[in-house]
């Protein structure tokens, strides 16, 4: 059964994070991005949440949400029980508390977030420099094969918890199809100690923006 929520500190978070509980920030992903508690896991509250959850989280694994927004714990954790998950701990972290250690490395945490554009300028430098962007597509394979950039490492999503060690160091730019997703793993790979760019943009403005892609036919 779920525990009520209650409000709680950064510090408190932490000490979450430290036990080994898989703190979930549900708050928006652009939030999160720009300022969080290390070790904490953004998976923005939708329709899609407790299937995130189910996808990235080992069973039996201690779940503690975190959030902002009281509104959303209830609908949060009536999705979480329709997967079978009900021992869940509920928390309101402040905005003071998200963002007023901002500048503290021990209690506050960012990442970067870039649209399209600002990767299509990125690997125009790149180019010159020698330098481009690494870029991890974490879609499904169907629609990895429907397109993907060239040289993009495809790691799905709900494999990339076990395979972060597989990925080259250096910047990471991370994309999916509408944001969500890459949101997700851009707060795994942070977490991990990865340097990351989350790509929060549409993948069909990859089109319009005419950056080279692998066509299906060749995928």
């Amino acid at each position: 059964m779920s525990t009520p929520a209650r409000p709680v500190t950064a510090v408190q978070v932490t000490d979450a994070v430290l036990a080994g509980s898989w703190v979930i920030d549900l708050r928006a992903r652009g939030a999160f991005a720009a300022a969080h508690v290390p070790g904490t896991v953004s998976i923005e509250y939708d329709d899609r949440f407790a299937t995130q959850v189910g996808w990235l989280v080992p069973w039996g694994d201690d779940i503690v949400l975190l959030t902002d927004t009281p509104e959303v714990l209830e609908p949060a954790l009536r999705q979480l029980a329709a997967l079978g998950i009900d021992d869940v701990g509920t928390h309101l972290l402040g905005a003071d508390d998200a963002t007023a250690t901002a500048g503290a490395s021990s209690l506050s945490a960012q990442y970067r977030r870039a649209d399209w554009a600002a990767f299509r300028d990125a690997s125009r430098i790149g180019a010159v420099t020698r330098r481009r962007p690494v870029v991890v597509d974490v879609r499904q394979l169907d629609e990895w094969r429907d397109g993907h950039l060239p040289g993009a490492l495809h790691l799905p999503l709900h494999e990339l918890e076990l395979s972060i060690h597989r990925l080259p160091p250096g910047e990471l730019w991370v994309y999916c199809r509408s944001g969500y997703r890459a949101g997700i793993a851009a707060s795994l790979l942070h977490r991990a100690g990865r340097h990351v760019v989350h790509l929060d943009d549409r993948w069909d403005r990859v089109g319009e923006l005419h950056i080279e892609v692998v066509p299906a036919a060749a995928a």
